[in-house]
């Protein structure tokens, strides 16, 4: 029996693991021997590896820690330096680096280093730090961009929203974070991005700001994008949870953690923090060997996997002549192919669907180019009225490969408006600040979600532009293939110039490679990489490929193969007549389309059959409660899609689409019984549209069921589609430029009668209506006016809330019409406008109506408007002379919103001139002014 260890023998041994741990200490080698401190010393380890960093851009976040920790111990500092052997200003970025230090301070060991900006297009300034708190300034070095102030916890962060994360889930995002900071917990973070011209229009006294004109912004959008003086931005931290941020003269205290976006200044924007949930399991993987390997060495081995893979395909179709119908019929989710009715335009103007697509592999399979209607369904929502706004249709582009197919949705952009949305991660930002990820959660807005795609390739793969919503990610590149959204939601596709700038007009716009088909021909800047393959390789590899673009009619398409080349995506396109075509994202599980519905609880229509998992879906909206959403892919074989996908905050960027606010809209409900024969239904068709989207709906209701021969007459007005001015003189032609006349209103010498109360006005103006009694911008022109109150009144206008239209409502001739349309029927014995006398029940007759239609804003009007619909037809059909005076205004036919070109005269260049540019790293430098510039010789 051992006898037990006596107090000496212990101190004994500890003293013999002292001087052993002493001595490894004295043959340590330090690194900076000689170095004043470890600043120093860590500065110039730095040095060695690349950074140019100074010693005083060192900041030590764990002190040194003496005791019995002889051998070193990890601690942590964040060093502010610039990566050495770069181009000319090279921007600074802030390292976390892990350091080992001796009980003394001294550095012994770097043994990682992280960089926790990669901002490739600002500086950043030198952080402050209190506790596991670090905040630093980061200042653009490009145009239009805005300083951001970021603030990271260096504890960790938390998985906001991530309640519902499955284990795998969780595991895939820490070792994402363990990558990319060396924690498992990762580094929490927010950012702020400072914007003192938004705070300055918000605040401008100028009522009238602008001339109004075609390119002035939607009043709610930003209208510029100058940047405050980024060196005029600091930040504070007054302990680990409260920031200040001081720029322009003022000054915002902040919490660094789960602020209240509603609650701060208008100068601050903050950036969502939320994490978005990991991709698909083998996508993810991809994206981390990447990490490891290298993006060449990944492109390698993709295209030698993709290379095998369409040896054994082109052989298998060899051997078994397989045409792909069987594969088609799946993916579209039917047992065979059956030939589609093809839906016939509803009218001339409108030229919708286009006609059937030319095949290009022949014989072609039943249905392959015909059009089939996506809408009015379970999942696709339509607008009243209108013809379905997507069509479908597949196309096989490869003779070499006829099971090879094409899939394409095509949209009608005068009924659907693009939208572009940054994501959580990428595009990784030039100046740090990164995207929502989210389709904004208003009702507004998810009522009308209807679509969603994936966008262009991550920025490690070119660093193509990006702005959405006016904020800037990446800027353009010259030569770039871009799509953009102008101001007033039309969707244009060009080349970008090498000299053009932002334009006031651009709201948004992404950019991917060069132009893939431009006038139906293919590759016109002759491009010999597509993604896929490495440098030098020849491009044929078969993958999952996607693209955009503009067709000769001016609608929109989208693209999606699961197995072809770049020449067969671009075939494609020419053969959907495509005027100007967008290589977008590739590879399975990153590309895809899925079709949204979106309403309150309860009122999505009913499916009256289980869901199809695999490509169906319905959920709540999170982050909109009391909604929920009906999904569905484009096809059912969209492999590793994370699907849904794009409902949810998402770490890509993307587009989605929502429909616009069009006539005619849903009908008016019936409310005296027996109902007559097209009541309440609005009528487009026989009226001076001149074009479409259509520019008026009329319609006659009898709104009163204890009166039922009480009826009105009720037009409706799109402000995007109509121009107004002043009549003039009686018999004055429109102005010079301006579209064909679509009515002629007057309200006579009308003023607010007495005890009516205030008097106020409706105005036009940058395809908008509003009531106000005075002028609300420099420019815009009166309609009519009247009271707020409505007593006396006999018609009454409003403006909906929701969709902006314009209501007129006036009384109808007593009794009923004989006519099949009482909105056609000649009203020879109503008396003038004039003469019309008011039942006292009829105000609140009009006040309840219009109230009930959405419209909060409303005038009241002691006598009915002169209304000449075309200039020559009253609301009853009538032929009447156009009113007259000083007080008529003309509103005539205006473009609408929908789709075409930009920038067409950027001219096709040789691969010498727009290769080395697009090459270059996105850190573009301000230009100067050409007035700096100018000089030489005159």
């Amino acid at each position: 029996m051992q006898s037990p260890k006596t107090p000496s023998l212990r101190r004994e041994r500890i003293g013999i693991l002292v001087l052993c741990a002493s001595a490894a200490v004295a043959m340590s080698p330090a690194v900076g021997v000689g170095a004043r401190d470890r600043s120093t010393a860590l500065a110039a380890e730095l040095g060695e590896r690349g950074i140019a960093a100074a010693a005083g851009d060192v900041l030590w976040v764990d002190p040194p820690r003496g005791g019995l920790r002889p051998f070193g111990v990890d601690s942590r500092a964040v060093a502010r330096g610039v990566r050495a052997g770069g181009e000319r200003g090279e921007p600074t970025d802030l390292y976390l680096v892990d350091a080992r230090l001796s009980p003394e301070g001294v550095l012994l060991d770097v043994s990682a280093i992280h960089n926790l900006t990669e901002t490739s297009g600002a500086d950043e300034s030198k952080p402050v730090l209190r506790g596991e708190a670090l905040a630093y300034v980061s200042r653009p070095l490009i145009e239009a961009a805005s300083p951001t102030v970021h603030v990271l916890d260096l504890d960790g962060q938390e998985l906001s929203g991530g309640a519902d994360w499955s284990l795998v889930e969780r595991l895939q995002q820490a070792v994402t974070s363990w990558q990319a900071t060396g924690r498992l917990r990762g580094i929490g973070r927010r950012t702020f991005a400072i914007d003192l011209a938004r705070s300055e229009e918000n605040g401008a006294e100028d009522p009238h700001p602008e001339e109004p004109g075609a390119e002035e912004p939607r009043a709610e959008e930003p209208q510029s994008r100058r940047a405050p003086d980024a060196g005029d931005v600091a930040v504070a931290l007054e302990d680990d949870s409260a920031v200040v941020v001081r720029a322009g003269g003022r000054e915002a205290r902040l919490p660094a953690r789960g602020v209240d976006d509603a609650a701060l200044p208008v100068w601050i924007r903050a950036e969502a923090s939320e994490v978005a949930r990991p991709g698909n399991l083998v996508t993810w993987a991809v994206d981390r060997v990447r990490l490891v390997i290298g993006d060449a060495a990944m492109q390698t081995v993709k295209a030698v996997a993709f290379t095998a893979l369409d040896f054994v395909l082109r052989n298998k179709e060899a051997v078994t002549g397989d045409t792909g119908a069987e594969d088609i019929a799946a993916d579209l989710g039917q047992s065979e192919l059956d030939p589609p009715v093809r839906q016939i335009p509803i009218d001339p103007e409108i030229g919708w669907p286009p006609t059937p697509l030319d095949p290009w592999v022949t014989p072609p399979l039943p249905g392959e180019g015909q059009w089939n209607p996506q809408g009015g369904d379970a999942f696709v929502r339509q607008l009243d009225g209108l013809p379905p706004a997507f069509m479908t249709t597949f196309l096989r582009t490869d003779r070499s490969r006829k099971a090879t197919r094409v899939y394409i949705a095509l949209w009608d952009p005068r009924q659907v408006e693009l939208h572009m949305m940054a994501g959580t991660v990428e595009p990784k930002g030039a100046t740090g600040e990164a995207g929502p990820g989210l389709i904004p959660r208003t009702p507004e807005v998810m009522k009308r979600v209807v679509a969603a795609s994936n966008a262009g390739f991550q920025a490690m793969h070119g660093e193509f532009g990006m702005m959405a919503d006016g904020v800037m990610y990446l800027p353009p590149k010259p030569y770039a293939a871009t799509v953009a959204v102008r101001r007033d939601g039309s969707t244009v596709f060009g080349s970008w110039s090498e000299d053009e700038n932002v334009p006031e007009w651009m709201l948004s716009f992404r950019q991917n490679m060069t132009v893939m088909v431009e006038d139906e021909k293919w590759n016109p800047f002759g491009r010999t990489w597509w993604g896929g393959t490495p440098p030098g390789w020849a491009d044929k590899t078969h993958t999952v490929r996607t693209g955009i673009c503009l067709t000769r009619e001016r609608f929109i398409a989208y693209f999606y193969g699961a197995d072809v080349s770049p020449e067969a995506l671009a075939q494609a396109m020419i053969q959907a007549r495509c005027s100007y075509g967008i290589a977008l994202d590739m590879n399975a599980g990153h590309s895809g389309l899925e079709f949204y519905r979106v309403a309150p609880s309860g009122e999505l229509p009913p499916l009256g059959r289980p869901l199809q998992g695999e490509w169906e879906t319905e959920g709540d909206v999170s982050g909109l409660s009391g909604y929920r959403f009906r999904g569905r892919r484009l096809i059912r074989g969209m492999g590793l899609m994370n699907f849904p996908r794009y409902i949810r905050r998402e770490a890509r960027d993307f587009f989605y689409m929502t429909l616009r606010h069009l006539l005619p809209g849903p009908p008016l409900a019936p409310r005296a019984a027996p109902a007559e024969a097209g009541e309440g239904a609005w009528r487009t068709q026989g009226l001076p549209q001149h074009g479409f989207p259509y520019a008026l709906a009329i319609t006659e209701i009898r709104p009163d069921p204890a009166r039922p021969d009480v009826r009105l007459r009720v037009l409706k007005v799109d402000p995007r589609t109509v121009t107004a001015a002043p009549l003039g003189e009686p018999g004055a032609s429109p102005p010079a430029g301006a579209g064909p006349t679509v009515a002629v209103f007057s309200d006579g010498a009308a003023t607010p009668g007495a005890g009516q109360g205030e008097g106020s006005s409706i105005w036009h103006s940058a395809g908008s209506f509003s009531a106000s009694p005075a002028s609300p911008v420099r420019g815009a022109v009166r309609i009519a006016t009247g009271a707020l109150g409505s007593a006396r009144a006999v018609a009454a206008l409003g403006v909906n809330d929701e969709d902006g239209m314009l209501i007129y409502v006036e009384r109808a001739a007593t009794g009923p019409s004989s006519a099949p349309d009482a909105a056609l029927a000649p009203d020879a014995s109503a008396p003038p406008p004039a003469l019309v006398d008011p039942h006292p029940r009829d105000a609140k007759l009009l006040q309840d109506f219009l109230a009930g239609l959405g419209c909060s804003s409303r005038i009241y009007l002691p006598r009915r408007l002169s209304v000449a619909l075309g200039g020559d037809t009253d609301l009853s059909g009538a032929a009447v002379h156009p009113p007259s005076g000083p007080r008529a205004v003309r509103l005539t036919r205006a473009e609408a919103p929908g789709a075409g070109r930009m920038f067409e005269s950027t001219p096709i260049v040789p691969h010498s001139v727009w290769y080395p540019l697009q090459q270059k790293r996105v850190r573009y430098f301000k230009k100067p002014k050409k007035e700096e510039t100018a000089g030489g010789d005159h």
